[in-house]
């Protein structure tokens, strides 16, 4: 992976301690964006543009895309390894 594209992901994560929080969350089990809502504390037009942008990042992936109402997300190898980084080198 090329360094830029390294930090720019790192940096998506860095600014936003909720998308750091979706991504633990994911960790754990596969969930739907209202039950994400809930453990994070968040609304839940908030945490569907963090899964957006996450899944941007390839981060995070929709394991149902064509279900419209009951979307389960689940946190990719990729995001493993970025939410590992960011919790071991990026610690406030």
């Amino acid at each position: 992976m090329r360094k830029k594209d390294d930090m720019s992901i790192i940096s998506l994560l860095a600014r936003s301690k909720k998308r750091v929080k979706v991504l633990k969350s994911l960790e754990k089990e596969d969930k739907i964006p209202s039950k994400i809502s809930k453990e994070i504390n968040d609304n839940s037009n908030h945490v569907s543009k963090y899964l957006s942008a996450l899944k941007d990042a390839e981060l995070v992936e929709c394991l149902n895309e064509d279900d419209k109402r009951y979307r389960f997300y689940s946190i990719t190898d990729k995001g493993k390894y970025y939410l590992d980084r960011i919790e071991k080198d990026y610690k406030d």
